[in-house]
């Protein structure tokens, strides 16, 4: 490995370590709250290190979403790969946006709720560019499914394939974050593992597509 080479591995390290450190900081305090000095204490960074790799907490934030979407993005495209079946292809997909949810959940979380501001402009920094690109190939991958299950006759013709994305995406996250925080009343309750309801709350999404209910 050359000098570049290795400088660059330690850099890609050094980034990690910190991006690490400030996602959880912004679990536990908000991100708000959270400010560079507590990234600093927490990942033992000096300020003038952390400045010298992210311009300021907001490109931690950006980086640390575009590093989810990166995940999820690949999980799915490996899911797609492996069946054709329509079916076994949806539960992977939901397995993806699953391990997406726990894996990175700060992403997740800004990618539902934040306002596309900027979205088509040139003058947007590159890796908010680059996060408008991977949220949109991500769509079409799944549209593109979408389109697969009418071609099969399992979905129905009146679909709107990329509306129905943006449904999925709402859905499927709203039902992993409830899966989450009621867990404990979800059990009481319904006598369900939260692995049961999930399964149970992603068949009646798909259902909503379908010709026939499962």
């Amino acid at each position: 490995m050359g000098r570049e080479n290795k400088k660059e591995v330690v850099a890609a390290l050094h980034r990690e370590q910190i991006m690490i450190s400030a996602e959880r900081l912004f679990l536990e305090k908000g991100f708000v709250q959270t400010t560079i000095d507590d990234i600093s204490k927490a990942s033992e960074y000096s300020r003038r290190t952390i400045y010298s790799y992210y311009e300021n907490k907001d490109d931690i934030l950006y980086h640390i979403i575009e590093k989810g979407l990166l995940s999820l993005k690949a999980n799915i495209n490996a899911a797609l790969s492996k069946s054709k079946d329509f079916f076994r292809r949806y539960h992977m997909i939901c397995t993806a946006f699953k391990s997406y949810q726990y894996d990175s959940p700060s992403s997740m979380d800004s990618v539902i709720k934040a306002k596309p501001t900027g979205f088509g402009d040139k003058d947007v920094p590159e890796v908010i560019a680059r996060i408008f690109s991977l949220g949109d190939e991500i769509n079409q991958v799944l549209a593109s499914f979408i389109e697969d299950g009418i071609k099969q006759k399992v979905v129905r013709e009146d679909i709107n394939p990329m509306a129905t994305v943006y449904i999925m995406w709402s859905n499927i996250s709203s039902l992993l974050s409830l899966a989450q925080t009621k867990e404990v009343v979800i059990k009481k309750q319904l006598g369900m593992t939260e692995n049961e309801f999930l399964d149970y709350g992603f068949t009646q999404i798909i259902n909503s597509l379908l010709k026939e209910h499962l």
